[in-house]
C-alpha cells in the first residue's frame, strides 16, 4: 500500500511542506520536521529531566485528521478479521465536553479488542494516531491488562453535525486473549492529554457481564 506523501504533516507540529525545509518520514504514515528534530536534540541535550522544552513538547495537543480513504480501508481490513465471539457493549459515559462509547469487544486467537467512539473537542488539525484513551482492565479472575496495544485513531466527521464537537473511532488491542472463565470485566480509561487541563478529567469507569 502507497501513501501520499505529499499530504505529510509532521506528527509533532502539524507543519508540512512547504512550511518547513525537510521532513523525515517514520514508520507508517508517521513523520518529524527538521524545527522538532532540532527541537528534540535540545532536547536530548539538556541535563534536567523536565525541561520547559521538553514539557511543552509533550503537552502539545495531538496532531490528528481524517486518514485517507485507502488507509483508513486497509486498517478496517486488519481490525476486522473474522473474530471468535463479538460482545455488543453499546455502553457510554460522559465528562464535561468529553464522552466515551464503548461499541464492541471482539475477541481473537490470541489477543482481543476494545473498539470504541470518543467524542471530544477537535484535535488540531494534523496528521498522526495519538495519544489514544489508555485503558486498564480487570477480570474477575485477578488478570490485568494494560495500554493500547496496535490501535489507531480516525476521525468520523460524517457521523458529528456539530463543529465544536469532533467524533473519533479507536481500537485497542490487548494480549493474551482472555481466559475461557472470564464473564466479568471492569476497564478504566483516561486520556493522556487531560493532565494537562485546567480541570483533569477522572477515569472513566466502566463494569460488564458477557
Amino acid at each position: 500500500m502507497s501513501v501520499d506523501r505529499t499530504l505529510a504533516r509532521c506528527s509533532f507540529c502539524g507543519q508540512r511542506p512547504p512550511e518547513v525545509r525537510r521532513m523525515v518520514a517514520g514508520p507508517g504514515a508517521a513523520y518529524i520536521c527538521d524545527v522538532c528534530l532540532e527541537l528534540c536534540q535540545e532536547i536530548l541535550q539538556d541535563p534536567t529531566s523536565f525541561s520547559s522544552k521538553a514539557l511543552e513538547l509533550a503537552s502539545r495537543p495531538p496532531v490528528v485528521i481524517a486518514a485517507p480513504q485507502a488507509l483508513a480501508q486497509s486498517q478496517a481490513t486488519l481490525a476486522n478479521r473474522e473474530p471468535l465471539r463479538t460482545v455488543t457493549l453499546e455502553l457510554e459515559q460522559k465528562q464535561q465536553e468529553q464522552t466515551l462509547m464503548l461499541h464492541q469487544l471482539q475477541l481473537y486467537e490470541k489477543h482481543f479488542e476494545l473498539h470504541y467512539l470518543w467524542i471530544r473537542p477537535p484535535f488540531t488539525e494534523g496528521f498522526a494516531f495519538v495519544p489514544r484513551i489508555l485503558f486498564l482492565l480487570t477480570d474477575n479472575n485477578g488478570n490485568r491488562w494494560a495500554g493500547d496495544r496496535g490501535g489507531m485513531l480516525f476521525e468520523r466527521s460524517e457521523l458529528s453535525s456539530d463543529p465544536r464537537q469532533a467524533i473519533y473511532q479507536g481500537y485497542a488491542r490487548f494480549s493474551p486473549p482472555l481466559p475461557a472463565n472470564t464473564h466479568h470485566l471492569t476497564l478504566r480509561a483516561t486520556d493522556p492529554l487531560s493532565s494537562f487541563a485546567d480541570e483533569p478529567l477522572q477515569p472513566w469507569q466502566f463494569e460488564f457481564e458477557f
